[in-house]
């Protein structure tokens, strides 16, 4: 019975190696005029393979057994070559790239603060009348 487990794990681990290939990280390079971009991803791999066997009496012995995986590709950015120069343009949020999103919402935040501070002000009861 541990041979099906072995052979499981091994038919899972080359499937994950198709997708963790070398050409899933580095991607193909295209070429546009006189740059070239090549696409870079991070590929993160989880799995596991389980199992059991028994015997009963009456019944005999039994095996069972599972596996399961998933895999996440993610793009992380671009390598952009232009004659001797060589960059790379990330893909992920920069710090810059949070704050100026939080911008909206930020402003909305202090129209309401103000208008909220202008109506307690508008319904303040005259003192002097």
């Amino acid at each position: 019975m541990p041979n099906k487990l072995q052979e499981l794990a091994a038919t899972i681990i080359t499937e994950i190696k198709q997708i963790a290939a070398s050409d899933t990280v580095v991607g193909k390079q295209v070429t546009m005029g006189n740059k070239s971009v090549v696409p870079i991803t991070r590929v993160t791999v989880g799995f596991g393979v389980g199992g059991g066997e028994g015997e009963s009496g009456e019944k005999g012995s039994g095996f069972g057994g599972g596996a399961g995986g998933g895999v996440r590709v993610e793009p992380m950015g671009f390598i952009i070559i232009e004659e001797d120069k060589v960059s790379f343009l990330p893909t992920g949020r920069t710090k810059y790239e949070g704050i100026i999103a939080a911008i909206p919402e930020l402003i909305a935040k202090v129209q309401d603060f103000k208008k909220d501070k202008t109506d307690k002000k508008d319904k303040k009861p005259d003192t002097m009348a």
